[in-house]
């Protein structure tokens, strides 16, 4: 499955208000309640409707349990979502100070999702009407302020395709992050074509950090608007980010290009990157399949990377592509096209999330894959231990 658009679902969740609000891990023996407001903002791509049946919106402490802040009982189509839209699932609800690491939607029976060509499937979600689609948090609310907090839910990586003969089983296994908006800043910019200086329209443009090892990763990830715009918003500050790219606009593949590490501050919360991309002039594929195959409980991604120089001594594997497997009849595999040709490095990652929400993860070694003139298709299979 080639997918091109790669847009986020955004749950905003605003205002803790009547109460000094802090971030952090540790407990609060605060007293007083604050207010809190549950939004559902932005959007997803790879299909044409992503229905969600929300019946409550909770959160949860190990002093109070699971408190309810709102009973929103509608199905939101979250690709409706776009250009500052926003759903509304609790409004000024109130609740106890204290710290706060988890909230969890509770969803209904009507999820579905419609795929390109019109064809409606339903949406399984495991223990969505049970225990709850959860989302990590980590917040401290205490009498007297007022503070917004956002989780990034990355619907692309998050519905899964698992079919036995000709019978599609779509699970939804959120990826989702939390940050908290008033120490988040925004990189924005465009995105043209070097030689026609035209811009690149639904072209995906990705914001990595450094993860503990010094590898890049993905923090956020948005799709250039019509005059090829993109605002990479809900961004930590407090950290170094590299704009990348590897647009597929129609039938053009570009080059992949990292920007120079832009460093984001309370002082200095906004900057802007411009990318000038150039066609490839051949591309290739990478396909291969996986075992043993995913499970039910199972979520399967293949990150794809290539070394790009950001600057002279920023020289890191960037992730230019993520793919989803498929699974039919108990046979997994993948395929990633639209390649420029080069040298990649491919590997499969694995969510195995459990009844109560919790995940572990696993990941294969990691394979190189060089597509070139004499070999424009290239076979990577992975295996997990």
């Amino acid at each position: 499955m080639h997918l091109l658009d790669r847009r986020n679902t955004l749950l905003a969740l605003a205002a803790l208000a009547a109460g000094g609000l802090a971030v952090g891990c540790g407990g609060s023996t605060n007293s007083g309640s604050g207010m809190m407001s549950v939004h559902l903002v932005d959007a997803p791509g790879d299909y044409l409707h992503v229905d969600l049946d929300v019946q409550t919106v909770e959160i949860h402490s190990n002093a109070t349990g699971w408190v309810t802040l709102g009973h929103p009982a509608k199905v939101i189509d979250l690709l409706s979502l776009t250009g500052g839209v926003d759903e509304t699932l609790a409004d000024g609800a109130s609740l106890p100070a204290g710290h706060y690491e988890q909230m969890r939607l509770v969803l209904g029976s009507d999820n579905t999702v419609t795929l390109a060509d019109g064809t409606v499937e339903p949406l399984k979600v495991p223990s969505g009407s049970q225990s709850g689609v959860k989302l990590p948090v980590s917040f401290d609310v205490a009498a007297g302020t007022t503070k917004d907090v956002f989780i990034d839910f990355d619907a692309h990586r998050s519905v899964f395709i698992h079919e036995a003969g000709k019978s599609g089983m779509y699970i939804l296994r959120p990826v989702v992050r939390a940050y908290d908006r008033v120490v988040t800043g925004t990189i924005s910019g465009h995105l043209f074509d070097s030689a026609t200086k035209a811009p690149l329209a639904g072209a995906t443009v990705t914001a990595q950090d450094l993860d503990s090892t010094g590898a890049p990763e993905v923090a956020r990830t948005v799709t250039t608007g019509p005059d090829g715009s993109y605002a990479l918003d809900l961004l930590p500050i407090g950290t170094s980010y590299y704009v990348v790219a590897q647009p597929v606009v129609g039938p053009v593949s570009y080059q992949a290009k990292a920007s120079a590490p832009v460093a984001l501050a309370a002082s200095a919360p906004l900057s802007a990157v411009d990318l000038d991309l150039d066609a490839a002039t051949a591309t290739g594929a990478v396909s291969g399949g996986v075992l043993p195959a995913a499970g039910v409980d199972d979520a399967d991604e293949v990150d794809v990377r290539e070394t790009l120089a950001a600057t002279p001594l920023d020289v890191l594997p960037f992730v230019v592509r993520i793919t989803l497997p498929t699974e039919t009849a108990g046979v997994e595999s993948y395929a990633v096209d639209a390649l420029p040709f080069g040298t990649y490095s491919l590997q499969l990652l694995r969510r195995t999330i459990a009844a109560d929400g919790t995940e572990s993860t696993a990941a294969s070694a990691a394979a190189t894959a060089t597509l070139a003139t004499v070999t424009p298709a290239a076979t990577v299979n992975f295996t997990l231990p």
